[in-house]
């Protein structure tokens, strides 16, 4: 796969982007920013509030109205977490535009409490609505893409994940760690299985933004009137928009980091530092081992002698 000519401007026209959790702050500046570009934007949500309370349905119809200033943006009432009212909206949206080109999956709510006082409701409500959200969408349209690929052009998949879920905080819970670390997950796996299929698959981790979130866990942000708004969604909503346009097709398998006007990439899970012992490790042998692997080993080391080779 080759990339682009940088001389060319880039331009979303005639490519239909689903912006899944459009109300939010995030999802809202994806569909802006995607709008902007020329895209086709539908947003979908089902007006929940940040912990998942409550269901707004004129949500949806006030986002779409926010926004049309941008281009061309509709929306659909959608809880996403409901597999049948997903599989319904997407069999529509590909009988009306003949494909979705993009999708990029921003919904998610919020419970910050530790494990301790963590409830079986508070699980499932962050579970279902940042990673099974994910799941579903993304099984739904990858089902569509592999049976048309050989008539449409490239498609992208973006999720958004979280730094929580990639190396952890001690204020997000754990509800929030592992539903964003089973989008990161989910991520890579997809990229391998849709390549063939022409279909890019990355993350973004936007960390520090303003908005409902924000407020929720008192987080401290830069205000809109500053010199420079690092807190501002549209930092991540720009490059989720990239990352769901033709354009950045040859990009696959990634996960992005972006925090106010810096933008990273994570490398996956691996092995930094291993010790082959060459054979079965003793409980003995294994004890010095991984003290040595984790660099705590100094009182140990009038006893390396036969533990060299390791």
């Amino acid at each position: 796969m080759r990339t682009p000519d940088m001389a060319t401007t880039l331009d979303l026209t005639g490519r239909v982007i689903l912006v899944t959790g459009g109300v939010g702050d995030i999802g809202s500046a994806v569909a802006a920013k995607a709008a902007t570009n020329g895209a086709t934007v539908v947003i979908a949500d089902n007006g929940t509030g940040v912990t998942g309370a409550g269901s707004d349905r004129e949500a949806v119809n006030r986002a779409v109205k926010r926004l049309a200033a941008h281009g061309s943006v509709a929306g659909y009432y959608c809880d996403l977490t409901d597999g049948d009212q997903v599989e319904s909206m997407i069999d529509n949206l590909f009988v009306e535009h003949g494909n979705i080109d993009g999708v990029v999956a921003a919904a998610g709510t919020l419970r910050t409490r530790p494990i301790w006082q963590t409830t079986l409701d508070d699980w499932r409500n962050v579970m279902d609505s940042h990673a099974t959200h994910t799941y579903l969408v993304a099984a739904a349209v990858c089902r569509r893409w592999r049976t048309n690929s050989a008539r449409r052009g490239h498609c992208s998949l973006v999720n958004f994940t979280a730094a929580t879920g990639l190396v952890g905080r001690p204020d997000l819970g754990v509800t929030h760690s592992a539903a964003k670390g089973a989008i990161a997950g989910m991520t890579l796996e997809l990229a391998h299985e849709m390549y063939t299929y022409d279909v890019s698959v990355n993350a973004v981790a936007a960390a520090n933004v303003r908005g409902r979130m924000a407020d929720h866990v008192g987080a401290k942000v830069s205000e809109e009137t500053d010199s420079f708004d690092t807190s501002s969604p549209d930092h991540a909503g720009v490059l989720a928009a990239y990352l769901a346009s033709g354009d950045a097709a040859f990009i696959t398998g990634q996960v992005f980091r972006v925090v106010g006007g810096l933008i990273g990439r994570y490398s996956p899970w691996e092995v930094t530092e291993s010790i082959d012992r060459g054979g079965f490790w003793s409980i003995d042998d294994l004890r010095l081992g991984v003290r040595r692997l984790c660099g705590a080993y100094p009182e140990y080391k009038a006893l390396q002698g036969r533990h060299r080779e390791f």
